[in-house]
Order: structure tokens, then C-alpha cells, then sequence
């Protein structure tokens, strides 16, 4: 069993990578295997509305979303994470949401397998904005059919590793990660 893990935050090593972590680790204590990418250090172009994808298996564009095209087919969950910057996803975490357009057919029936598995992770520096990821939660199920197991995240997590002093917040990311291969 593989659950990848994609961190949408620009700050390697902040709250984000370590709840995205955190759940890994929680998969990866059920015997799971996992992987983890970074948004941030990979190439992914913006969708071009060319409408490739409904005629052929695939987006035009050869950047590196096309090696997380494969590792979405073949995981059978994964955790997304992206801090909440500006009321919103970073700009890293659209630009992956948005490629994932080339999983819609012809007719807009979604053609990534079934039976997949998701946590969301988000963190906040100040407010309290789950809402964000709720929407996210709604989109993955209705049109993606991925069963979304569960949300995790807070605010007053501006600070650089602040999260690790919320046990709260890690153990349900390590809870959520078991629950992701159960």
C-alpha cells in the first residue's frame, strides 16, 4: 500500500511539512509504504485550458506534474497539506488542484481509480479558516470520488515548527495517517 504525501507550502521544514509528516508516519506505522513531495520544488505549469486531456490519457504539458499523475494513480491515499495564506490555498497547492483537470474525461467523468483515501492538512498563522479545506474535502468527493478521512490543522502556527508544541494537532495527524491504511 503507498500513501504520498504533497506539501503545497513554500517553507520547507514548517508546520505544514510536519503534519504532512506526521500523517505519513501514522501510515507508515500500519505498514504502509510513503513518499512525500514538495509543491514548491517541482515544475508544474498552470492547466491551459486546451482541453488535451479529454482526447488523449494525459496533459499535454511535460512538466513534473506528470510523475505525480502516476503516483496518484497507482497511492492508494495520500495528505495534502498547504498552509492558509491570503484566506486561501498557497499558489502552489492551486497549481496541482488545477492540473488535476486531465483526471476528467470527455464527458468530465473522472478516470483516477477509485477507492482512494485522503487527509487534508492546513495550518494558519492567524484566524481560523477551515472552511478552506472543507471545500477542498467537498471537491475530492464529489468529483474526484476520494474519500476524505479527515482534516487537520489550526491557526497560531505563523512561527516555523510552532506546531510541534500542539500535541492536539499531531497526535490526530498520526491518528489520521493510521486511518488512511485501515
Amino acid at each position: 500500500m503507498l500513501i504520498a504525501g504533497f506539501v503545497g507550502s513554500p517553507r520547507r521544514g514548517g508546520n505544514t511539512e510536519i503534519l504532512v509528516r506526521k500523517v505519513l508516519e501514522g501510515a507508515a506505522s500500519q505498514g504502509a509504504e510513503t513518499a512525500i513531495y514538495f509543491l514548491n520544488e517541482l515544475t508544474i505549469h498552470g492547466c491551459q485550458a486546451c482541453n488535451f486531456c479529454k482526447e488523449h490519457a494525459g496533459c499535454r504539458q511535460e512538466d513534473d506534474m506528470t510523475l505525480l499523475y502516476e503516483v496518484l494513480k497507482r497511492a492508494d491515499g495520500f495528505v495534502l497539506g498547504s498552509p492558509i495564506y491570503m484566506d486561501y490555498l498557497t499558489a502552489q497547492t492551486k497549481l496541482f488542484l488545477d492540473r488535476l483537470f486531465a483526471f476528467f474525461g470527455p464527458n468530465l467523468e473522472c478516470t483516477l481509480p477509485r477507492g482512494k483515501r485522503a487527509v487534508l492538512v492546513y495550518s494558519q498563522g492567524g484566524g481560523n479558516n477551515p472552511e478552506v479545506m472543507e471545500s477542498l474535502a467537498r471537491f475530492l468527493r464529489e468529483a474526484l470520488h476520494v474519500e476524505v478521512v479527515g482534516i487537520v490543522g489550526g491557526s497560531g502556527c505563523n512561527v516555523p515548527g510552532a506546531v510541534r508544541e500542539r500535541k492536539d494537532l499531531l497526535s490526530r495527524a498520526f491518528e489520521l495517517g493510521k486511518s488512511l491504511v485501515e
